[in-house]
């Protein structure tokens, strides 16, 4: 529960940091503490965590679900950004 928290925490820092940038593409697809993609990555991990903590399949299933879209949409996106 604690490290969930944490992980939004660390999304809440990728926001102000974003908004704090000139809000360029690559400022959206950036990496916080190694995790890449941290938009999509964080908040995802977080509520992992937390279906993993409250033993809730459902939401487990639902937060991989949306994790696989969600997280490889933005890694498609960052990597037409590189080339």
């Amino acid at each position: 529960m604690i490290v969930s928290f944490l992980l939004m925490v660390l999304y809440e820092i990728y926001w102000i940091r974003y908004f704090k940038s000139e809000k360029t593409m690559e400022d959206f697809y950036s990496s916080i503490l190694g995790m890449p993609v941290a938009g999509a990555t964080l908040p995802v991990m977080a509520f992992l965590l937390l279906a993993v903590y409250g033993k809730n399949i459902l939401l487990g299933v639902a937060v991989l679900i949306l994790g696989i879209g969600y997280i490889g949409i933005h890694l498609m996106h960052k990597q037409e950004l590189e080339s």
